[in-house]
């Protein structure tokens, strides 16, 4: 009995305590594929209402994701969201009205030795801008391997002309050993100018991915920037995720949420894991208990 009382303050503790931070809560950032959205690429129906809500509760949305800007302009225009949104796993943060806040370009000569290693290497790449994916020919299949819905592609003669303005170079490939080469190649010795991450496929079995974007480029510097350019302090932020590249975002948010589809890395650094999934509308069950808290 007094193990049971125990548990029972613990958890009622617990919960007092998960509240008031909630009631501190003003920005709530989410990631899109997998989490605010589900696998037919749409934002329930209760999480639109929810948004629409808090914001009359002075409590802002925004996202944080890998896709181009273009890809988001869709959710924003349904949520309502006018704030800036990090897109390019934050390369880029820019609003609607297409103010700029911040914008991460690579260098020329780091995108051409990037082409160099690709083409030595038999690799597939593609190059990534705010509002589409250029790729060649040769490289048509990275299309059909990425997961970026909404996003606009486009097929070009040579990369040539379109080695300026980039904010990410996309790499695709079936042998890890080659991909993890050309990271080791492309963070040594120009790590100070750019930043290769490699992570297997989470859709495809045996592909695995290579992300090169300026140094220091990622959703945690985004998401400090983005704070910093709104006036809001870090506990007053909850941030929302399901996968790896989720947790750079987790390292800024006062308030983590993963969702109960996230993978168990993330479940770990959450402060809270909600009971449904994103096909299950996770996010408006997190949305609830900050409404709530107001």
């Amino acid at each position: 009995m007094t193990l049971f009382l125990g548990r029972f303050y613990w958890m009622q503790q617990n919960k007092i305590n998960i509240q008031k931070k909630l009631s501190k809560i003003k920005l709530i950032v989410s990631d899109v594929d997998g989490t605010l959205t589900n696998n037919e690429n749409e934002i329930g129906d209760e999480t639109i209402e929810l948004v629409k809500k808090l914001k009359e509760k002075d409590v802002l949305f925004t996202f944080a994701t890998q896709r181009i800007h273009s890809s988001i302009v869709r959710f924003a225009e349904q949520l309502d969201v006018r704030i800036p949104i990090i897109t390019v796993n934050g390369a880029l943060i820019k609003g609607l009205d297409n103010n700029v806040i911040s914008s991460s370009v690579i260098r020329e000569k780091h995108v051409d030795k990037a082409l160099s290693l690709a083409n030595k290497h038999f690799v597939r790449i593609a190059l990534c801008y705010g509002d589409e994916i250029v790729f060649t020919e040769d490289n048509s299949v990275l299309r059909d391997f990425m997961f970026r819905l909404g996003t606009d592609y486009r097929m070009v003669d040579s990369y040539k002309n379109y080695r300026d303005n980039v904010l990410e170079i996309i790499m695709l490939g079936n042998e890890k050993k080659v991909m993890k080469y050309i990271q080791d190649k492309l963070n040594f010795p120009a790590k100070f100018f750019l930043t290769a991450k490699y992570f297997r496929s989470s859709s495809k079995l045996g592909v695995y991915h290579l992300e090169v974007r300026k140094s220091g480029t990622n959703k945690f510097t985004g998401m400090t920037k983005l704070a910093r350019h709104l006036n809001f302090k870090r506990n007053e932020v909850a941030v929302l995720g399901d996968w790896f590249n989720d947790r750079d975002l987790f390292e800024f948010g006062g308030f983590n949420v993963a969702l109960q589809n996230a993978v168990a890395e993330l479940k770990m650094q959450a402060d809270y894991v909600t009971d449904k999934t994103n096909n299950e509308d996770g996010v408006a069950e997190f949305l609830k208990l900050v409404y709530d808290s107001k």
